[in-house]
C-alpha cells in the first residue's frame, strides 16, 4: 500500500471513531436547541482568512459536503481582526442560523461571542483551532464539538524530523516562527519542543510572531538571523509563515546553513519539502477532512443524533522521500 493509501485508511479509521462517538460523549451542556431536522437549515462559518489556501480548501469541503447533508453553508472570514470575527457572529445571531461553525481568530476574545450564541440557543461548533477551554468554563459558555488536527502530534513529527537531520548529539540554535494567539499553534509548538528539550545540545534562541503570512515570515526570519549569526535551524508552526522564512534564507544567502521545518500543507509548501533545498522537513493538516467531519456532525446534531465533543485529524509527516504522495493530498493552485 503506497503512504496516499495507508494516510487515507488511517484517517477514514480514526475519523469513522469520531463519527460514531467512541469514547466520547455528547456536549450536553449547550444551552442550543438543535432542530428535528437539518434540512435546508443555515450554518454560518466564520474564519480566520479565505486569501490563506489552507482556509479556502476548507471553505470548499464545508459547502460542498453541506449540499450532501442538505445544509447551506455561508461562510465569512474575518482576516486577522479579532473585531470583524465578533460582528460576523452577531450576525449570524441577527439571522437565527441553525449553527455556527467557528475558526477563532483568538481563542481567548472568542469566549464571548460563544456566550452570546449560548445565550440565542444556537449551537457552536469550532474548526481547526478550538476556544481557551479553561476561560469558556469560568465564562460558562458550551461549545457542542471541536474537530481539529492532531496539532501536538504534528509538532512531535517535526521536532522528530529535525533531531534526525541534525543528529541526537549535535549542537544546534534553533528560532521559532509561531502564531501565539491560536490553540492549535501553541498546541504543534508544545509538541515540538517536547522533543527539543530531550537533547541538551538543542536551544531555541528566539521565538517572534509569523502571523500566519509570508511577509511577516520573511521579516521576522530576517530579523532572526541577522540577530543569530549562528542559527541553525528555523521551525514555522504555520505553513504561510514557512514560504516567508524559505524566501529570507535564500535572501540572505544562508542556503545550506539554515535549514527549514515546520507545517507545511499547502502544494506549494510540499513542493518545496521535496526540493529539499531549504525546506528540508514538516508536516501537512487535512483542512477538507476537518471541515467534512464537521458538517456531518453538525448535521447528526440537528438531527438529534449524538457526536463526540472532540474529533483529531491525522498529521502527515511531510519528507523528501514522501513528498510526491502527500502533493494529491494537498491544496493550493488547483
Amino acid at each position: 500500500m503506497n503512504h496516499k493509501a495507508t494516510s487515507m485508511a488511517f484517517a477514514s479509521i480514526l475519523i469513522s471513531a469520531g463519527l460514531a462517538g467512541c469514547g466520547t460523549t455528547q456536549a450536553s451542556g449547550n444551552h442550543a436547541t438543535p432542530s428535528s431536522s437539518a434540512s435546508n437549515k443555515v450554518i454560518g462559518v466564520s474564519m480566520y482568512s479565505l486569501t490563506n489556501p489552507y482556509f479556502s480548501a476548507m471553505k470548499k469541503s464545508f459547502i460542498t459536503h453541506g449540499k450532501t447533508d442538505g445544509l447551506k453553508v455561508e461562510v465569512e472570514a474575518s482576516n486577522g481582526d479579532q473585531a470583524t470575527q465578533l460582528a460576523q457572529i452577531e450576525s449570524f445571531i441577527q439571522q437565527k442560523v441553525a449553527a455556527v461553525a467557528i475558526v477563532p481568530q483568538d481563542s481567548n476574545s472568542i469566549v464571548t461571542a460563544v456566550k452570546q450564541l449560548n445565550q440565542a440557543h444556537i449551537p457552536v461548533f469550532f474548526v481547526d483551532a478550538n476556544a481557551n477551554t479553561q476561560l469558556m468554563k469560568k465564562d460558562g459558555a458550551h461549545e457542542v464539538e471541536v474537530v481539529e488536527s492532531n496539532n501536538y502530534a504534528g509538532g512531535v513529527v517535526v521536532g522528530k524530523e529535525l533531531v534526525q537531520h541534525y543528529g541526537k548529539s549535535a549542537h544546534v540554535e534553533i528560532g521559532m516562527v509561531n502564531f501565539p494567539t491560536a490553540s492549535s499553534t501553541q498546541a504543534r509548538d508544545a509538541g515540538f519542543l517536547s522533543v527539543i528539550h530531550q537533547y541538551p545540545g538543542y536551544h531555541v534562541v528566539s521565538t517572534l510572531n509569523g502571523n500566519v503570512s509570508p511577509v511577516t515570515g520573511l521579516q521576522v526570519a530576517t530579523d532572526m538571523m541577522e540577530a543569530h549569526p549562528h542559527l541553525n535551524a528555523i521551525f514555522s508552526d504555520t505553513g504561510p509563515a514557512a514560504l516567508g522564512v524559505a524566501q529570507a534564507i535564500s535572501s540572505m544567502h544562508k542556503v545550506g546553513t539554515v535549514n527549514l521545518f515546520g507545517f507545511s500543507s499547502a502544494r506549494q509548501n510540499i513542493a518545496e519539502v521535496k526540493n529539499n533545498t531549504v525546506y528540508k522537513a514538516g508536516a501537512m493538516q487535512q483542512p477538507k477532512v476537518e471541515a467534512k467531519v464537521e458538517i456531518a456532525n453538525i448535521a447528526r446534531y440537528l438531527k438529534h443524533q449524538s457526536v463526540p465533543a472532540k474529533v483529531l485529524i491525522p498529521v502527515l509527516s511531510v519528507t523528501k522521500q514522501n513528498a510526491a504522495s502527500r502533493i494529491p493530498l494537498s491544496f493550493g493552485n488547483e
